[in-house]
């Protein structure tokens, strides 16, 4: 029996992985190319980062400050419309603070919500991540 590809899902999933596959290489072109011109970064301990121009400051801040050795795990891919789209994520790995050397072990969940583009592909409008609080 052959399987049914959603190639709006697969596409909207694939912008997701190249959101994260760039961001754990620390690539800030490949980040930002992910994103529509008025893309929203919302991340933890953050005021909110809104447009490319202002993504393509944060990022390399962020990445002058930390390493990271992360993997993720794809948890959930939904077309809520014919524009309109999320993806739910979860990474975990290694951070490390350039400055003191210290590498800790970080958890965090990931919301992509997606717009399709005048020219059809699916770009990050809005990304929100949380890290998840060791237990105890």
């Amino acid at each position: 029996m052959k399987k049914t590809v959603n190639k709006e899902l697969v596409s909207i999933e694939a912008n997701a992985v190249a959101y994260l596959t760039a961001f754990n290489r620390a690539d800030v072109a490949g980040i930002l190319a992910t994103y529509a011109d008025d893309g929203v970064l919302m991340a933890p301990g953050m005021p909110t980062v809104v447009g490319k121009d202002e993504l393509a400051m944060i990022y390399p801040a962020v990445f002058d400050q930390v390493g990271f050795a992360m993997t993720y795990e794809i948890k959930e891919v939904v077309q809520i419309s014919i524009d309109w789209a999320f993806v739910r994520s979860a990474t975990k790995g290694i951070e490390t603070n350039k400055a003191t050397g210290v590498a800790i072990p970080s958890e965090y969940q990931e919301l992509f919500l997606l717009r399709k583009s005048a020219t059809g592909a699916w770009q990050t409008a809005r990304y929100s991540t949380s890290k998840i609080s060791p237990t105890v």
